[in-house]
């Protein structure tokens, strides 16, 4: 990494800290302007570092925009949900173009297959039902972002670098709570674990560019 890159992650991290202690302590304003400030300075980073692929770089600035405009568009707010689930599918599918820049492993894409397999047995078809149970017209958005957000995990491990796979996983991780805790049952510290997991994939994505 460039000294201006390592400068942007560090504030990055410094922010990141500033929401995680807003989610904790439940202060809903703070958060609003810490979380997109996160992004913002992941972005400058990611612009500001010297990538392995170029291609890639320019991929995950895409996805690292859409997910600045899904943390500006809360889950919280049932009206703003499709736009947020919009927004985060074009993440993922970012994710998945700056993964193919830097090749392919089929022994590797084969173990994060088994590993989402085990996930959709285990997790996905119960939020699946839970979504259907109460939230009826959100079921096809749902299905959709959890075949993304699968073959973002599937793309990730077939590079074999393990911040990619790492930061992935732990986007599965964050996501599949946020989905549990919205539509099967509410979960204790959810938001705190989802807000920690959420930003430590992205810092782990970034750090795979170089």
């Amino acid at each position: 990494m460039t000294p201006l890159a390592w400068t942007l992650f560090a504030m990055a991290a410094v922010l990141a800290v500033v929401d995680w202690v807003a989610v904790g302590r439940e202060d809903t304003r703070l958060e609003r302007r810490a979380k997109p400030a996160v992004m913002a300075a992941l972005i400058a980073a990611a612009a500001a570092l010297d990538p392995n692929s170029q291609g890639q770089r320019a991929a995950f600035l895409v996805a690292l925009g859409l997910s600045l405009i899904r943390d500006l568009l809360p889950t919280g707010d049932r009206r703003r949900f499709p736009a947020a689930v919009a927004a985060a599918l074009g993440a993922h599918t970012a994710y998945v173009v700056g993964f193919q820049q830097v090749g392919w492993s089929w022994l590797w894409a084969a173990a994060g297959i088994v590993v989402v397999l085990v996930a959709t047995l285990g997790f996905a078809v119960h939020l699946v039902l839970g979504v259907r149970a109460t939230e009826p017209r959100l079921t096809f958005p749902v299905v959709a972002y959890i075949g993304v957000l699968s073959l973002m995990v599937v793309a990730a491990s077939a590079t074999g670098q393990p911040t990619a796979v790492a930061g992935a996983f732990l986007f599965y991780c964050a996501d599949a709570l946020t989905g549990w805790n919205r539509f099967r049952e509410p979960t204790a510290y959810a938001r705190p674990l989802i807000a920690v997991s959420y930003h430590l994939a992205q810092f782990l994505l970034v750090i795979s560019l170089v």
